[in-house]
């Protein structure tokens, strides 16, 4: 699990990020580092619910399924990613752009998509 741990600890130093964390699709928290402030377990049990009627709407609708999701608030953003039955959440102060972390969210993904296999 330390290597997804790393992956997740060094998305910390993408610009605006605030936290990031893996959870599972019944809300549990697999792992996290995230800002003083922020609680994994909320941060884990939304993401779930978000994703869970994210994906029974598209679905209903003949969609598919969500890969990725954007979300805009007043104080923050977050960017949550389909991985192989988890989640990654990423979280952004609310004047970060967030395509300037695409390519470091797109490598912390492939690095826990290969940590997860190899487990």
């Amino acid at each position: 699990m330390s290597k997804i741990n790393d992956a997740i600890a060094e998305l910390r130093h993408a610009p605006g990020v605030k936290g990031a964390a893996v959870v599972t699709a019944d809300g549990l928290v697999a792992a996290s580092s995230l800002a003083t402030g922020l609680d994994a377990e909320v941060i884990s049990g939304l993401a779930s619910y978000l994703m869970m009627t994210t994906n029974r709407s598209l679905d209903e609708g003949g969609y598919g399924l969500c890969s990725k999701l954007l979300l805009n608030a007043t104080h923050g953003k977050a960017v949550l990613v389909q991985l192989d039955d988890s989640y990654l959440v990423v979280l952004f102060d609310q004047f970060a752009e967030i395509a300037q972390a695409d390519r470091e969210v797109d490598g912390a993904v492939a690095r826990i998509r290969r940590a997860s296999r190899l487990a």
